[in-house]
């Protein structure tokens, strides 16, 4: 075993050489499984809902989470999550974490290597799931990771497969009342922009940088600082209708958690 592995990895490495531009993949110091509980399990509050506090105008909501099992809670090194090739963070047994996302269509692929080494390129140790997802504004979508316990799959509305192998759309009851039992994990909370549309905005800001150049900066203006009243007693609700959505702002720190 311990020599098929040292192959196996000599094998990347050499890869890695030859290929010259092939990405590694690699999460070393952050693919620690739930084991041990005391020491290697997420440590945030239980699952909250986001409420209000999300630009449903404009993004989608992306719940994430890892049921608390007894093999997801015993294992070591846990798998990646990593959309559109960039990763986002390792599953750990018992753990949630939300996104909020552009529209558009990403690919998700969740891998597993050894010791963080997860392969270089498309030469990978082992893909476990990997699909396209197409999310529309102002909807919450949850994705189920469970290795022991797959659902059925769900049919989306452009007729493709909501997931792959063991990481799955499912629906809101059952993620509600399985992420009760989880917590918040360290990474997430973020805005995950779409490919198209950041590529699009750096050759703008390029364009706006070359035609201002040459003119004087006009002088700053400090902003009104955005307010938002969110009714407490719908905190529960994660897309409401008729409302505002609340501002990104430092200031306050716009998650409430």
């Amino acid at each position: 075993m311990i020599k098929t592995a040292i192959r196996l990895l000599s094998a990347a490495a050499m890869g890695a050489l030859i290929a010259g531009c092939s990405s590694v993949h690699i999460t070393t110091f952050d693919n620690f499984g739930s084991y041990p509980k005391w020491l290697f399990s997420p440590k945030g509050q239980y699952y909250k809902s986001v409420g209000y506090r999300w630009d449903y105008e404009k993004y989608a909501l992306v719940y994430i989470y890892r049921p608390a099992t007894e093999w997801s809670m015993d294992e070591v090194e846990a798998p990646s999550l990593n959309v559109n090739g960039e990763r986002l963070f390792n599953f750990k047994g018992g753990g949630y974490t939300w996104y909020e996302m552009e529209p558009g269509t990403y690919d998700f692929v969740v891998r597993r290597g050894i010791f963080g080494f997860e392969g270089v390129g498309d030469l990978v140790f082992r893909t476990y799931s990997d699909f396209d997802l197409n999310l529309e504004a102002g909807k919450v979508y949850y994705l189920r990771y469970s290795e022991v316990d797959p659902q059925n799959m769900i049919i989306t509305q452009d007729g493709s497969l909501g997931g792959d192998g063991p990481l799955q759309l499912v629906g809101h009851d059952l993620a509600v009342t399985e992420m009760n039992k989880t917590r918040l994990h360290h990474h997430g909370r973020e805005l995950i922009r779409a490919k198209a549309r950041e590529k699009d905005e750096e050759q703008a800001d390029t364009v706006m940088a070359s035609k201002s150049a040459s003119q004087p900066a006009p002088a700053a203006e400090q902003e009104e600082p955005q307010t938002f009243y969110i009714e407490e007693e719908n905190t529960e609700t994660d897309a409401p209708e008729g409302l505002r959505a609340k501002p990104r702002s430092t200031e306050e720190e716009w998650w409430p958690f």
